[in-house]
């Protein structure tokens, strides 16, 4: 790829193309799902939540984008516990194995390192999802001490997955 792929905080300009690119990891990918998936949202809400999520020491929203074009997307999220935020991350099939994930996950854990309340990053991943696990693993990721649950993917099946955390180095 001759052109640079870019990382970088999403603006309410992005909103129709980041809704737009949500809907086609979802149609890629049985391992990447959205919450409100039958609940969709306009381009003026989304901008709204992308303005909101830029103010939000607890949550972060990053694109990998090509020229104009959204590739990726990674998130955290706080979860229940409050001190720990969700990992999840997704890239379009056909750009794969070329860094971007890695790139993304390593932005978005310098920020949860740097600029967030956290005190650690974690995430549930699929076992059939070995490319993701790899890379989870390369990042810091650890497994931790839950025993593998099962999950639904979004063709209704029940696969296992597993859970891993990143802790941050805040005292």
């Amino acid at each position: 790829m001759s052109e640079e792929v870019s990382i970088r905080l999403p603006g309410a300009a992005d909103a129709k193309k980041l809704l737009a690119l949500l809907a086609r990891l979802q149609q890629e990918s049985d391992t990447f799902s959205l919450v409100d998936a039958d609940d969709p949202i306009s381009a003026a809400q989304e901008a709204d939540q992308l303005d909101q999520i830029r103010q939000s020491p607890r949550h972060l929203l990053l694109v990998a984008s090509l020229d104009r074009q959204l590739l990726g997307v990674c998130s955290i999220s706080p979860t229940p516990q409050g001190n720990v935020g969700e990992l999840g991350i997704a890239v379009e099939k056909k750009y794969w194995r070329m860094g971007i994930g890695t790139a993304l996950v390593d932005e978005a854990l310098y920020w949860a390192e740097t600029a967030s309340e956290l005190e650690a990053v974690g995430l549930i991943v699929q076992t059939r999802n070995v490319a993701a696990m790899k890379l989870y693993q390369k990042m810091g990721f650890e497994r931790t001490n839950t025993p593998p649950e099962m999950v639904t993917d979004d063709d209704g099946e029940q696969v296992t997955a597993v859970e891993m955390v990143y802790p941050l180095g805040k005292e």
